[in-house]
């Protein structure tokens, strides 16, 4: 899981659902004890740079796909981009959409 992923529940958690700072860091906490979180680095952000710019998504799913990318992924699951979608031997999924 990218850094970035962990970013935007934070900001989601708290703007949209009115998490609590302590409901927030209580999730993280979970998510991080139970996944790899990669971190971001010079690396990933050339690389999710490239990868925004050639598949025209916005930067933070560049950096997304990149981490997964570098953390040798096959499967990356996310609502916010399109489903099917293969970039190198990443397959993107949205876990909602049918068949996913």
């Amino acid at each position: 899981m990218s850094v970035q992923v962990l970013n935007e529940f934070a900001a989601l958690a708290r703007r949209k659902h009115g998490l609590p700072w302590s409901g927030v860091r209580t999730v993280l906490a979970a998510v991080r004890s139970t996944c790899t979180v990669a971190s971001l680095t010079a690396t990933t952000h050339e690389l999710g740079l490239a990868l925004a710019e050639r598949y025209q998504m916005n930067v933070y799913d560049g950096m997304i796909v990149a981490a997964a990318q570098l953390a040798g992924c096959k499967v990356l699951y996310t609502e916010d981009m399109h489903d099917g979608l293969v970039i190198d031997r990443l397959t993107i999924r949205n876990p909602f959409a049918a068949g996913g």
